[in-house]
């Protein structure tokens, strides 16, 4: 399964996430968490500009050893100031930030940025045409946003959207497999929810994700039938939906992410029907820039 994991690279370059209690690695650290995922076999990274100074510690990493060529995803910053005509440069100078002849992936951070700019559209497809990328894709959250961009932009190639044990497959199933039969890729992220399934009690909680303990106390019931940690539950269950393509997964150490590989190469029973049957009311609360 590891083949189906990309490597997102937020943490390289901020502290990121309500279980970080590490922060940014130093860069020594960031090329250690580099070299375990090339060697353990994942080949595609995900970063942006809008993530400090990840697509330098990449670069930095790629030119020191060519021998190890990851495949890298990178986002326009949504507060760009780029004018009509000017995205071609664009991409190529994020190309030489990253070391890279051409990017596997160029994409829109969100749904608003490319609705501002919608213009880039085309731009877009051409840096495809040309070679600069090899992807076209677009981050997006809900449920309408996906069903705009499969009806009406359907050459993007892949979309990046949250998918986990709370937004499951009750909420999001019908739409991603219409984006496949359009021959349009399923990138997820957020499989971990930013750690808040690694949380069990109402001590733990931010006051306003109280509301998700009922949920959060189903998965505990899974975890305690199954035999299965936290960890494996989330990773597996969205591992397994065969109309996913790429899971996402960030990580703060080499510890965490060997870990993951090693959950990846399990054989694991995840009882699909009961996760399946999740249904979060407050969803509001599975977006996290509802939190704060």
């Amino acid at each position: 399964m590891t083949n189906k994991l990309i490597l997102g690279t937020v943490q390289l370059g901020l502290n990121y996430g309500i279980n970080n209690l590490t922060g940014k690695p130093s860069l020594e650290k960031a090329f250690d968490i580099l070299h375990v995922a090339f060697d353990n076999g994942i080949r595609i990274l995900d970063t942006a500009e809008a993530y400090g100074d990840s697509q330098e510690v990449i670069g930095k990493f790629q030119k020191e050893n060519p021998q190890k060529r990851f495949n890298i995803i990178t986002k326009l910053d949504a507060g760009h100031s780029l004018k009509d005509n000017e995205l071609l440069n664009h991409i190529l100078k994020n190309c030489k930030i990253l070391g890279a002849d051409h990017l596997f992936g160029y994409m829109f951070h969100n749904y608003q940025s490319f609705k501002n700019n919608v213009s880039f559209y085309d731009e877009i497809l051409l840096a495809k045409k040309k070679g600069f990328i090899e992807k076209a894709g677009i981050s997006l959250y809900s449920n309408n946003e996906i069903e705009d961009i499969i009806s009406n932009y359907s050459n993007f190639d892949f979309i990046q959207i949250p998918f986990n044990l709370f937004d499951n497959q009750s909420k999001r199933k019908k739409l991603l497999e219409k984006a496949k039969s359009k021959g349009i890729e399923v990138h997820t992220r957020s499989v971990f929810l930013q750690g808040l399934f690694f949380k069990n009690n109402d001590a733990e909680l931010h006051e306003k994700l109280i509301p998700l303990m009922p949920y959060l106390k189903t998965l505990e019931s899974v975890k305690e039938k199954e035999v299965l940690n936290t960890e494996a539950l989330a990773l597996q269950y969205v591992l397994q939906k065969k109309y996913i393509d790429y899971v996402l997964i960030g990580v703060e150490s080499v510890k965490q992410l060997l870990s993951n590989i090693s959950i990846c190469n399990e054989k694991v029973n995840i009882p699909h029907d009961i996760i399946d049957a999740i249904d979060v009311t407050e969803e509001e609360l599975l977006n996290p820039s509802n939190w704060n």
